[in-house]
């Protein structure tokens, strides 16, 4: 039986935007899935979704920032896209775009 965690500390979650913010110059980050929901468990990791202004290379561009998290030690599900690809689909049922932006709490958001 499953039984459900903490959500991550605080200063965890500061600590991976604060990373984020000074990597990626990101337009948003938003934690979303069962942390963000509060059913996580202790297996649950935690979804973070970032969103660039451009983004020329998705995938290594999630590699790079994977590597920045790792001093955290949590296990972190990290997507990464373009903020024009994000507004198109945020509104669309049935994809992790619209998951994000209907379920998500934002971490940060740019002025």
């Amino acid at each position: 039986m499953r039984t459900k965690a903490k959500t991550r500390d605080t200063e965890t979650i500061k600590r991976l935007t604060e990373l984020l913010i000074e990597a990626a110059k990101p337009n948003r980050i938003i934690m979303f899935g069962s942390q963000a929901r509060g059913e996580a468990d202790e297996d649950s990791d935690l979804d973070v979704m970032v969103v660039e202004e451009a983004v020329s290379d998705r995938v290594g561009e999630m590699v790079r920032l994977n590597r920045l998290l790792r001093s955290l030690d949590i296990p972190v599900d990290l997507l990464v896209v373009s903020a024009e690809k994000f507004n198109y689909w945020c509104d669309t049922p049935g994809n992790v775009y619209f998951e994000a932006a209907t379920e998500g709490e934002v971490l940060y958001e740019a002025a």
